[in-house]
């Protein structure tokens, strides 16, 4: 049976972006300090590539779930019929909800399902863009939890369209700006609740892993109240802002556990183990420190003043988002090395955004390539505006990128240029 459901995030990406507007119109009407301009572009970035990322595998994890939906499914649903659907939706959502706690509680007690969540983690803030600070490779090891819906008989394209929904509803309760909900405290996630998720207080540490009802965690003992503003972060804060190293730190710390395991067995159950374990001393219980006061680790300010860099990579990261987003609206007949280039094109923008903001000495060269490659691809594509069909409006968005990344070239090489100077002023 085909069912067809759209793509739901794509849509509410135009919604994200407009609620995020008006908490940070809020944040600066309030003088609240929510958000900070590095760490939210970094936010954003991973959300980039999160869409990029998921769109490369799931087809293959949605292949997978149909060869067990089609063989294994013990009710029949008929979709062609409203009521069905929407029956076939709620049990599915409600599961869903339930099996997602499962994927989620695990994903903080094992280091390899740890090591895709953490991106999420990492902001030390806690805004409507952490919302969108989402993992990259995470859903590649996750899919799993969810095979029990296919015995449910929930279709493919249904499962995909409640999980889109599940994350929507969890982009609104990332924010501060809501105290707490009354009696729904007691049935939904709230932004109180999910507070308390992200805090690294040591009573808040994997607690409340919720996604839409929060009496999973109540029924499983993993609820807490939100008592004293949580610091939010990781127990290790991560300091860089590459939206690509974000994705693979935490891989890097688990190689660097093996090789102190003391053989291949514990080698093997490394990846298994609890984030904070210690080969070296296995008996000794994980301790959480103990943190200070929720801003003594923060830069200041909150935003980040405005000047050349803040414009330019919020400039750059505007357009890059805009193509991104603009190119999946036609991702069922975009060709697979015209998205690669994309997805390769855009990951390198990120980096260099992020290298730029944190001033890395290798930032202006690899802007100065990347500006010129991008003109060579605009002006390719100009020539060859069939290679990108159905795109419309690519006879003038080519253009627009050459003209853009050429203007742009003075910027890095200006940087370059000044760095020299105060190199040789030094010596």
């Amino acid at each position: 049976m085909q069912v067809q459901l759209p793509n739901f995030i794509t849509y509410a990406i135009p919604a994200f972006f407009l609620l995020i507007a008006v908490e940070v119109i809020y944040s600066w009407i309030k003088k609240a300090e929510l958000y900070r301009l590095t760490d939210s572009l970094t936010d954003l970035s991973t959300g980039v590539l999160n869409r990029l990322a998921t769109l490369f595998y799931l087809g293959l994890t949605v292949t997978i779930y149909s060869f067990f939906y089609d063989r294994f499914a013990l009710i029949a649903w008929d979709l062609n019929t409203t009521r069905e659907l929407w029956v076939s939706f709620t049990v599915g959502f409600v599961a869903f909800d339930f099996l997602y706690y499962w994927a989620h509680r695990m994903s903080h007690e094992m280091n390899f399902l740890w090591a895709g969540h953490v991106v999420h983690h990492q902001s030390e803030e806690f805004n409507l863009t952490v919302a969108l600070r989402q993992p990259a490779f995470h859903q590649l090891f996750t899919w799993i939890f969810f095979l029990p819906l296919a015995i449910l008989g929930i279709h493919p394209a249904v499962l995909v369209a409640i999980g889109e929904i599940s994350l929507i509803y969890q982009f609104w309760i990332h924010t501060r700006t809501i105290k707490t909900l009354g009696p729904l405290e007691w049935i939904l996630n709230t932004p109180s609740h999910h507070r308390v998720h992200h805090g690294r207080n040591p009573e808040y540490i994997d607690k409340n892993h919720a996604g839409t009802f929060i009496i999973w965690d109540m029924m499983f003992g993993t609820f807490v109240r939100e008592k004293q503003e949580p610091v939010y972060g990781i127990v290790k804060p991560f300091r860089s802002l590459n939206p690509v190293w974000a994705n693979l730190h935490y891989w890097q710390e688990i190689w660097h556990l093996m090789k102190r395991c003391p053989n291949t067995r514990e080698k093997l159950l490394i990846w298994f183990r609890s984030p904070g374990y210690d080969p070296a001393n296995p008996e000794a219980r994980i301790v959480i420190p103990e943190v200070g006061e929720p801003d003594v680790r923060k830069s200041k300010p909150a935003l980040a003043p405005v000047g050349g860099s803040s414009i330019y990579s919020v400039l750059w990261f505007a357009l890059v988002s805009a193509l991104v987003f603009g190119f999946l609206t036609f991702e069922d007949s975009l060709a697979l090395p015209a998205f690669a280039i994309l997805a390769l094109w855009a990951g390198w923008s990120l980096v260099n955004i992020g290298g730029m903001l944190q001033n890395l000495g290798w930032w202006p060269a690899s802007e100065t390539i990347r500006l010129l490659c991008s003109a060579g691809l605009a002006y390719w594509v100009h020539l060859h505006p069939d290679s990108l069909e159905p795109m419309p409006g690519i006879s003038w968005i080519a253009p627009a990128i050459y003209v853009v990344s050429s203007v742009s070239l003075v910027y890095p090489l200006r940087m370059k240029s000044d760095s020299e100077i105060r190199r040789g002023a030094a010596a």
